[in-house]
């Protein structure tokens, strides 16, 4: 809740300031110290270094490249800045932090798994990956999911090419930004940026997206709470930005990260099934993913592919040419096409994003038409 505001539901902007929420403080601070991590790795000659450095500082640096993820992750659903132009620059930022376009979380992310989660219209659905042992599911969802990913993504954006949409642009903006960083420093030392950039941020991409089969393997994608699983711990969500509390963000996409662990308390935690919340990630994953633990739903009960309310089969394209940016809930049978970042952001929980009017770049005389 920002400063002077009566409701906590709205946001309501001051003249000249620069943040919506001053809480994305810590994303800032967050995104130079890896900046800054990333420049003091580079002048290290790690040849004269051992083997336990050198992987001791790629491991942080992976672990900095993953909040930069989680990062395009919230700023996707809620940009950051009351300024369209500054959220604007402020994505080819993230986006190099990311390793890639983070415009292009917005198909795959915000319009596929958030308006059908588990459906064939969710290309990261989790029941792509069904081995009896789960620490196989666990290495093998991200690269047999990624290709899914690509395709969907490309189809989405040749689509708003088409239509001449904002979002087109800002997409070859953020790939613009990041294969111009990575080409600068290919060339300055190939290996240095094999070692500290590339592979910790492609490490850090497959570790957000196999966070998904955490946080919805075994789930009821239609019931109100059941849909999600929630991690909870303190110093977890300081530096993942309150990512831990899913359910009340598949709920209210639209909603600041800062917001997330109040509305949990109140909306989710008294409600939903006791074995959705945990306490600590690390145990979770052991448990779950390296001990030989049977699959199970949520309940208890055996896991039975493609699960509560899956869908079996090939991917199924959904309406790519949409203008909306955001989803309105979680419930996919409950989803309604709305422009932009839609009721979100008429609650004041996302400004403009790639113009002005709404985020998909249409000004009031489109909405007036």
């Amino acid at each position: 809740m920002s400063a002077g505001s009566d409701n906590p539901e709205v946001v309501k902007q001051r003249p000249g300031r620069l943040l919506r929420y001053s809480e994305d403080m810590r994303t800032l601070f967050f995104a130079g110290a890896y900046f800054a991590a990333t420049a003091a790795a580079w002048r290290v000659d790690w040849s004269q270094r051992s083997w336990a450095e050198v992987c001791c500082t790629c491991g942080l640096l992976t672990l900095m490249a993953f909040q930069g993820c989680v990062t395009v992750h919230n700023c996707a659903h809620c940009p950051p800045f009351v300024s369209s132009t500054l959220n604007s620059w402020w994505f080819l930022v993230i986006s190099v932090w990311n390793g890639a376009s983070a415009t292009a979380y917005i198909p795959g992310h915000n319009l596929g798994h958030h308006k059908y989660l588990q459906s064939r219209q969710d290309v990261i659905r989790t029941s792509k990956v069904d081995h009896s042992y789960q620490l196989f599911n666990l290495l093998s969802y991200f690269p047999r999911i990624y290709p899914a990913i690509y395709k969907n993504d490309m189809a989405y954006f040749e689509a708003q090419r088409e239509l001449g949409r904002p979002v087109y642009e800002q997409f070859r903006m953020d790939t613009a930004a990041v294969l111009t960083f990575y080409a600068v420093l290919g060339v300055l030392n190939f290996k240095s940026f094999f070692w500290i950039v590339l592979i910790p941020q492609v490490v850090g991409k497959d570790m957000i997206v196999t966070l998904n089969l955490l946080q919805h393997d075994g789930c009821d994608p239609e019931h109100d709470v059941n849909h999600s699983r929630n991690f909870t711990g303190p110093i977890l969500n300081y530096f993942v930005f309150n990512n831990g509390y899913h359910a009340i963000h598949h709920m209210m996409p639209g909603k600041h990260w800062s917001q997330l662990k109040r509305l949990h308390d109140t909306k989710v935690a008294p409600v939903n099934h006791p074995s959705l919340d945990h306490p600590n990630i690390l145990r979770y994953l052991f448990v779950t993913f390296v001990l030989p633990t049977p699959r199970t739903n949520y309940d208890g009960t055996p896991y039975v592919n493609p699960g509560i309310h899956g869908e079996l089969g090939p991917d199924k394209p959904w309406h790519y040419s949409q203008d909306s940016l955001n989803a309105t809930g979680s419930d996919p049978r409950q989803q309604r096409e709305v422009s932009g970042f839609g009721e979100a952001r008429d609650q004041g929980e996302a400004p403009a994003l790639f113009g002005k009017g709404d985020a998909s770049g249409h000004g009031a005389k489109a909405k007036a038409a």
